[in-house]
């Protein structure tokens, strides 16, 4: 590159370089941690004359035409270029050590840190020009065999400098000491490289937002200039509440370069100048928000007393108060402050929902209780809260700070616990109601047996909740068993360890009516011969594990209804007995009755009589006698083995227990068998509340109907007065109702009647 006359002018590029030179030069350096300004002139540089071609400027020149600032060349030998020159393209090309560099030391006045970066721009972005032939690579050699040491060194150690410096650079906010309280630090301000060294020198101002000062200035602003460490501002609230703040480095440097195009026959530039805008000047980076305080923020943490309960009892939240973290506990006098706390208990629901922030509108309550504490500590609700339905109930717990009265200025904040958390939630699972009617008594050996099952509890939705959190999820099954054989009936409502099994079957773990044993393909099929001597005696048992919305069940093991007998060995006398299972519940005035169940060997003239006594206190021995009479039946005719059912008769206008007895008689007058005073299964309730409709309910029972057909024979007549065949469909009784499909009974309470019989499929 030829120089300029404007530069000629006013320097003497041909000057040597001397040691003083570069003593001054490092000495301009080390006392300029920042870039003069912007107007004053940079020094001219060198010239250095490489072997066999003219001399070359190394340092700046005027920029061309529509450029902010000097420039440095790019192609040796070529006529310089200048204001009065067009560009004829300008573009950018990323160099990030170099543009520190520049941003640095592009004003420097001194010759050597000049032709220190004219060398550099020389070295790392050279364009063909005349020289060489336009050999980029031959002209990088020559001219630096021609530059002194000093320069190639100097521009060695700006490079070095710059590559520690270069962008692209980021922000950095520091840390906030002091959150919660009056008075604290914003400590590590920085503008960092991209080699993630602190960058000296960069214009800084930091903004707060909110009720807090900077120390430094009294105000929200503070502007200063980075220096070679991080630096701390501390701070001081003047109110409380959350406060932001926001650090603005200006002006930092570029990571790119602007290229001058000229024309052929003038010399391209390099410049700092005309920075683009995808090089943007300002970083901008938020710092954490932190609280100032003068008051405090109560926290409750809260988990149910116990996650399970029935129906009526009570739901008890324990809350474990404490101020938020970083907070004290506001304190008056010796006193803290008192904060109402409410609990809401929402529900029921059939299943736990998705932890929320806040109940969503519309949540059903259960009831709210209120609490108040006096500083951190442990409160329990008072109970007055009852689950009054199966379901899932979540409490919640609320701070507001009005409910805080004249004391609210020291509470900060309203405070909500989340809505449905897992530790915040009990449930009061679904109970199970199982009614169920084995098709015959009597099955011959070798035949089938069948039940069917009707049951109510479940959600309507059960089987698919597929579980959320810790709730497990629907069971999609209950399990039928059939055990036996046994040689007498069962006389008590758990399986006793060890009973034989016949056969097990799953039905779906909904509501509704369950055939059991018509599967060709899973048959319930009595033994060919019996294992006792008299006939054994086999029960259907429904059963439900249980999940996390429906409790456990299992039907009673000894319920009448469930079972069914195969004779034994011919010739062998089964003497008759009977067993019997009254309706538990009743109101005064309603109709109340028992049934029996006749087994073993019946003969012409055999008869029940059922006897009722009461009312009684429930809380005493049960007496049977005249005194205490109520009612006596008319004679049951007993046909053989099967159910009897006792009649109907009023309940007592008052409250009370009502005792029934049942007594098989012959023909002569001999007693064969009765039962006994007092047993819980020959006892009705009668209750001033209407009753809740137990799944042990036998209902009243028609007269016996035969047992039913074998597959592939023909389906009998019935006989007696309530007795039908085929699909005829016969309801009888005030407070429940006799089922019965092509031969078989099934009792029904009042409620389930409709049910029953729009959704039951004949049997048989």
């Amino acid at each position: 590159m030829q120089a300029p006359p404007s530069w000629h002018a006013r320097r003497n590029p041909s000057a040597p370089i001397t040691g003083a030179l570069v003593a001054a030069a490092v000495a301009v350096l080390a006392v300029l941690p920042a870039p003069p300004p912007a107007h004053a002139a940079p020094a001219a540089g060198i010239t250095v004359t490489p072997a066999g071609h003219g001399p070359v400027r190394l340092g700046p020149l005027d920029g061309p035409f529509g450029s902010e600032e000097h420039g440095y060349c790019l192609q040796a030998r070529v006529t310089a270029s200048g204001p009065a020159d067009v560009p004829v393209a300008v573009t950018t090309l990323d160099d990030p050590a170099l543009a520190a560099a520049l941003a640095r030391h592009r004003f420097a006045v001194d010759d050597l840190t000049q032709a220190a970066l004219g060398y550099a721009v020389h070295q790392r972005h050279e364009r063909p020009g005349s020289m060489a032939g336009g050999d980029v690579a031959a002209v990088t050699q020559l001219l630096a065999a021609a530059t002194p040491a000093a320069v190639r060194d100097r521009a060695a150690d700006l490079l070095a400098e710059g590559q520690r410096a270069a962008g692209p650079y980021e922000g950095d906010p520091g840390q906030v000491t002091g959150q919660g309280r009056r008075t604290g630090v914003i400590e590590g301000i920085a503008l960092r490289s991209a080699a993630g060294e602190p960058v000296p020198g960069a214009a800084f101002t930091v903004t707060l937002t909110g009720p807090a000062v900077l120390d430094a200035s009294g105000t929200a602003t503070y502007s200063g200039t980075t220096t070679a460490e991080p630096l701390r501002l501390t701070w001081t609230a003047t109110g409380h509440g959350a406060v932001q703040y926001r650090v603005a480095f200006d002006d930092v440097w570029r990571t790119t370069l602007t290229l001058f195009d000229l024309a052929g026959n003038r010399q391209d530039q390099l410049s700092y100048g005309n920075r683009p805008g995808h090089d943007p000047e300002q970083v901008v980076v938020p710092g954490p928000e932190f609280p100032v305080v003068h008051d405090f923020r109560p926290r409750a943490t809260t988990t149910v007393q116990d996650v399970r309960v029935g129906d009526g009892e009570p739901l008890v939240d324990r809350l474990d108060i404490t101020a938020a973290p970083g907070d004290r506990w506001a304190v008056l006098d010796g006193v803290p402050v008192p904060v109402p706390v409410d609990v809401t208990w929402y529900g029921p629901f059939d299943r736990p929902q998705p932890q929320q922030p806040l109940p969503p509108p519309g949540a059903p309550v259960a009831g709210v209780e209120r609490v108040v504490a006096h500083g951190p500590g442990t409160l329990t609700t008072p109970g007055t809260v009852r689950a009054t339905g199966d379901g899932f109930y979540t409490a919640v717990a609320t701070i507001r700070r009005a409910d805080a009265g004249d004391l609210a200025p020291y509470v900060r904040e309203d405070f909500t616990a989340p809505w449905f958390e897992e530790v915040e939630t009990a449930v009061n699972r679904f109970d199970l109601e199982h009614t169920s009617q084995a098709r015959e008594f009597n099955v011959v050996p070798g035949g089938r047996a069948a039940d069917t099952i009707v049951v109510t509890g479940y959600p309507a939705d059960h089987g698919e909740f597929g579980g959320l959190g810790g709730w497990q999820a629907d069971l999609p099954d209950a399990d039928v068993t059939v055990y036996g054989p046994l040689p007498t009936l069962p006389d008590g409502p758990e399986v006793p360890p060890g009973t034989p099994v016949l056969w097990t079957g799953t039905v779906p773990a909904r509501d509704g009516v369950h055939e059991v044993g018509h599967d060709r393909d899973h048959p319930v099929v009595a033994p060919t011969r019996a294992t006792y001597p008299g006939g054994d005696y086999f029960v259907f048992v429904y059963a439900f594990a249980g999940d996390a919305r429906v409790a456990p069940f299992v039907s009673r093991f000894d319920d009448l209804r469930e079972a069914f007998f195969v004779p034994g060995q011919p010739g062998v006398v089964v003497p008759a007995a009977v067993v019997t299972q009254a309706q538990p519940q009743a109101v005064p005035g309603a109709p109340i009755h028992d049934l029996a169940l006749v087994t073993g060997t019946t003969e012409d003239g055999d008869h029940l009589v059922f006897e009722a006594f009461g009312p009684q206190d429930p809380a005493t021995e049960a007496v049977c006698d005249d005194t205490t009479r109520l009612w006596t039946s008319d004679p049951v005719p007993v046909a053989g083995p099967g159910f009897y059912g006792s009649g109907e008769v009023a309940a007592p206008a008052v409250a009370g227990a009502v005792h029934w007895i049942a007594t098989l008689t012959a023909g002569d007058g001999t007693v064969r068998d009765r039962g006994a005073c007092g047993t819980w299964s020959e006892t009705t309730l009668v209750v001033d509340e209407p009753p809740v409709v137990s799944p042990d309910d036998p209902g009243p029972a028609p007269t016996p109907v035969p047992a039913g057909p074998e597959p592939g024979e023909p389906e009998p007549a019935g006989s007696g007065p309530l007795a039908v065949t085929g699909s005829d469909v016969l309801v009888a009784g005030a407070v429940g109702a006799a089922l019965l499909v092509g031969g078989v009974v099934l009792v029904l309470h009042r409620v389930r009647v409709r049910r029953a019989l729009d959704e039951v499929d004949p049997l048989g």
